[in-house]
């Protein structure tokens, strides 16, 4: 099985390799990397501005299986280049049913 990659906003690229190998990377001009998650990821969400992904520290090989209320969620500002909060799943649901969808939702508060 070949690695997926998918193209996100900002330069960064989501590295499905299976298992606790997946992994979001950007790289500067000479080709290192300038921020990532190595391992763990289980899904990014994105618009031009943000990125929210969720995360698997548990080193799983079956990270999609995780209980999703035991994985941690980030969400990181592209234009500033950092994470700016960290949330929990139970943040998430209740301003997912607020605002009805990702795209709705104002991360400030």
């Amino acid at each position: 099985m070949s690695d997926n990659i998918e193209k996100l906003p900002a330069g960064y690229e989501y590295i499905h390799e299976g298992g606790n190998q997946n992994r979001i990377y950007r790289y500067d001009k000479n080709n290192y990397s300038s921020f990532g998650i190595d391992s763990g990821v289980v899904d990014v969400k994105y618009n031009d501005n943000y990125l929210l992904v969720s995360v698997d520290t548990t080193y799983s090989m079956n990270p999609e299986k995780t209980d999703k209320k035991n994985l941690k969620y980030f969400i990181h500002d592209l234009k500033k280049d950092t994470i700016i909060k960290k949330i929990s799943f139970i943040d998430l649901q209740k301003r997912i049913k607020k605002d009805k969808s990702l795209e709705d939702i104002d991360i400030t508060k």
